[in-house]
């Protein structure tokens, strides 16, 4: 019987250790779970926090392009104003059959030439290059997107598609013709001012190069407000990034 109890007794002794053991197996892989877990969140946090430098930084120098694009939109509106100007004046000039004097030579220096945006695509090619999803804000994002691949590209093809055609296939080679250049986009005079009073090509030319200046005007009043739009909406952002 003695015996019997010694058994028993070993048996529980070797059943607590087992126990015991395995509490502490488990511990330690809990400990170990832990610990990982801890790590990727300092790793995503780190991530996280150099992803939102990089998102900073970019935007900061998109601002910055954008300043710039603001500034040659000025210069395109205000050109195109006196383009039109110009072509108006002239126009009605010849229609009323007003006689040739010194006060139109700087509107007939001025009929010619058009604009074309030189905008700044640095921090937008830099974007793509890591990926639009760098910006975290959607509405962001979005407006960044339709302006530098919509918006922009549109103006572009306009401009080469629609407005260099004019120019440079119609009003130009009749302006060589018919107009002698003191000094470009100041002086200019016509080799017949009563001549151009009947010619009907050299008219209905400058009432197409008027449709088109005006159209183009629109075009860069437009997208000038969509550039302070977005201006706004990265200023905005670019607090938040500095307040996280």
């Amino acid at each position: 019987m003695l015996k019997f109890f010694r058994k028993i007794r070993q048996k529980l002794l070797s059943e607590s250790k087992f126990t015991k053991y395995l509490l502490y197996a488990i511990g330690e892989i809990v400990l170990v779970v832990i610990g990982i877990l801890i790590a990727l969140s300092i790793n995503n946090s780190n991530d996280l926090k150099n992803q939102r430098q990089k998102e900073l930084t970019l935007l900061t120098e998109m601002r910055q392009n954008l300043k710039i694009d603001l500034e040659d939109l000025d210069f395109n509106i205000k050109g195109s104003f006196e383009r039109i100007q110009a072509n108006e004046i002239i126009l009605k000039a010849l229609q009323e059959r007003v006689p040739m004097n010194d006060s139109l030579k700087p509107y007939y220096g001025n009929i010619i030439g058009n604009f074309q945006l030189s905008n700044n695509t640095a921090a937008w090619e830099n974007l793509k290059s890591v990926g639009v999803d760098l910006v975290s804000d959607d509405s962001l994002r979005n407006a960044i997107s339709n302006l530098y691949e919509v918006k922009y590209t549109y103006l572009e093809n306009t401009t080469k598609g629609v407005d260099d055609g004019h120019q440079w296939n119609t009003l130009y080679p009749q302006f060589l013709d018919l107009i002698n250049m003191d000094q470009v986009w100041v002086s200019a005079e016509p080799v017949s001012h009563e001549a151009l009073m009947d010619n009907r090509k050299f008219q209905e030319t400058l009432k197409m190069n008027l449709f088109i200046r005006n159209f183009m005007l629109d075009q860069y009043e437009t997208i000038h407000q969509d550039v302070n739009s977005l201006l706004d909406q990265i200023e905005r952002h670019l607090l938040t990034l500095k307040e996280q």
